[in-house]
């Protein structure tokens, strides 16, 4: 029996055959162009195509994340949270439980170092066990446990018993980290890395007992988070960043203390070493958490600049003679790290080292060179502003702050010169500095939608700095210092309606509302000072002379106003 495809396949062939000889007849044939009759084309002709039409963009539907039911809080607590607490406690009890063995004697203190380890190991491969038989969390439960333990009986053996020393105690320690470090990575697991890291804030009560060896702690420090940043790297996992570096910085604080406590007595060797494990050890900190927190795009890396903070805090309580040196070596490092990093936050680190370089300058209080320290403040505040290169976020409204504590603190300064009678010309000429620039900088950039809502106390501020300014410019004139108590407030009150009249004439020129206002206020001052003040201290010449002054610049004032009317009209 012939198959039936066969014959379909045959027939469709015959009818292709059919339909080309067709076509090839009316190419062919002239009768059959030359006809007037048209004939009909049995090729169907392609469809139009369809005109361009804007694509849609889908919007994306919100995911709503299912709510938990209570038998699903109930598989977490058991199955996540409950090793993980109970990997703490656990290590804990073993803690307690040999420190109970020597009290009570029941076995030797080389059996107790030694089963601390041989437990620590096979809990830590107890877990790696679960973990192969799907048991996640319990198994890093136990993997944080036993190294707990593991570590803390090394440094008994080392702190306590004196088996061994620093040395080879941290070099068996770093064995037990890496075998951790090993399977952090293999179980990808950001809980592990938060684990292993308490043993960072642990440890320094084991370390510094007896005969502490801050450089060599430091040193297990830097190693053991090193290897956490980079497992954080590797895993990509925020919250155990943040989690290290907080731990990292509680063992750095530890360190500190230890400096300024002065617990053990110091040789000027061993102490110049400590504090230099204590600055490399906060260098190490800034570095790595700038770094690892570009690389898993840690939006906001608020820990470098917490870091970075760290390392200023630490030269400011070494106090170098050198110190300045080594702040302004530190701000060149956050500058090229916010030029590398694409952070420019990085650049208000370097801008906050310079400032410590500053105050780290060797001086004596109401000295020179302690003004000198104003001036160069000056100069950065001006520098801050005008130099776009190092720009950070909110950079204006941080030189602002900077700047209302750089007049709040030369104001506080004065009294104590003015009282030994000493000179304040170079902190005035720091102060004019700094008041000129800020002036010059918002008359630039008034329109600038970044003083959007702040403007009013941003002229604010700009307004009592000039003021004060112009103060102290007017009490260090030769002259003033001669001068009795109601002199002295005589030349104040004529200075302030010479800059109120002056303040006029520059708003009236730029046609500008704000100096002119500012003007009338300061006029207005003035005038209240004259008459609630300076009234019951002057001599009937000196009331005559400043009121009759006064009359005069009110005129003045308003003949120009009434010019500016004329001129309107």
């Amino acid at each position: 029996m012939e198959d039936p495809r066969i014959t379909r396949l045959e027939q469709e062939v015959a009818a292709l055959r059919q339909r080309v000889a067709v076509l090839e007849g009316q190419h062919t044939s002239p009768a059959a162009s030359q006809s007037d009759e048209p004939e009909v084309s049995t090729v169907a002709r392609p469809a139009p195509r369809p005109a361009y039409t804007k694509r849609k963009s889908v919007v994306p539907q919100p995911t709503f994340k299912e709510k938990r039911s209570r038998e699903d809080w109930e598989q977490v607590i058991a199955t996540v949270w409950l090793p993980r607490i109970g990997a703490i406690f656990a290590a804990l009890g073993a803690l307690f439980l040999f420190s109970y063995a020597s009290v009570a004697g029941l076995i030797s203190p080389p059996v107790r170092i030694g089963s601390g380890v041989l437990i620590g190991l096979l809990v830590i491969a107890l877990g790696e066990y679960q973990y192969e038989k799907k048991r996640r969390e319990l198994g890093i439960g136990l993997v944080a446990t036993g190294t707990i333990v593991a570590l803390a009986a090394l440094f008994a053996g080392m702190a306590l018993y004196q088996f061994y020393p620093p040395s080879l105690a941290f070099l068996l320690e770093l064995v037990v980290v890496f075998i951790a470090y090993g399977l952090m990575l293999w179980m990808r697991s950001q809980a592990l890395l938060v684990l292993v890291s308490i043993t960072g804030f642990l440890l320094p009560y084991l370390q510094l007992s007896d005969d502490p060896n801050l450089p060599l702690f430091l040193l297990y420090e830097v190693v053991l988070f090193a290897m956490i940043f980079f497992a954080v790297d590797r895993l990509k996992v925020k919250k155990a960043f943040v989690f290290a570096w907080a731990i990292f910085t509680i063992a750095l604080a530890f360190g500190l203390l230890s400096l300024t406590l002065s617990w053990y007595d110091y040789d000027n060797n061993a102490q110049r070493l400590d504090e230099w494990s204590v600055l490399l050890a906060a260098l190490f900190g800034y570095g790595a958490t700038s770094f690892v927190g570009r690389r898993i795009q840690f939006h906001k890396n608020v820990p470098s600049w917490l870091a970075g903070g760290v390392v200023l805090l630490t030269l400011l309580i070494l106090d170098w003679s050198f110190g300045a040196l080594v702040a302004i070596l530190f701000a060149g490092i956050a500058y090229v790290f916010a030029e590398r990093l694409k952070d420019t936050a990085q650049n208000g680190v370097g801008h906050l080292a310079l400032i410590v370089a500053v105050l780290l300058i060797p001086a004596d209080a109401l000295s020179w060179t302690y003004q000198l320290r104003y001036f160069l403040i000056a100069g950065l505040i001006a520098a801050f502003w005008f130099v776009p290169r190092a720009r950070m976020p909110h950079q204006w409204l941080f030189n602002v702050g900077l700047y209302v504590v750089f007049i709040f603190s030369a104001v506080v300064d004065y009294e104590s010169y003015q009282n030994l009678g000493l000179s304040y010309a170079m902190t005035v000429l720091a102060m004019v500095l700094a008041s000129t620039a800020f002036v010059l900088l918002l008359v630039q950039t008034h329109h600038d939608p970044v003083w959007k809502g702040s403007w009013q106390l941003v002229l604010l501020l700009a307004a009592i700095g000039v003021f004060t300014t112009y103060t102290l410019i007017i009490m260090e004139l030769p002259f003033y210092r001669g001068l009795e108590e109601t002199a002295r407030s005589t030349t104040l009150s004529a200075a302030y309606i010479v800059l109120a009249l002056v303040l006029v004439a520059i708003g009236r020129m730029r046609t500008s509302s704000t100096w002119r206002l500012s003007g009338l206020l300061l006029l207005t001052i003035s005038a209240v000072k004259l008459l609630l003040f300076d009234l019951s201290f002057l001599s009937l010449f000196q009331k005559a002379f400043v009121f009759i002054g006064f009359g005069i610049v009110t005129f003045i004032i308003s003949r120009t106003y009434f010019k500016k009317r004329k001129e309107q009209a």
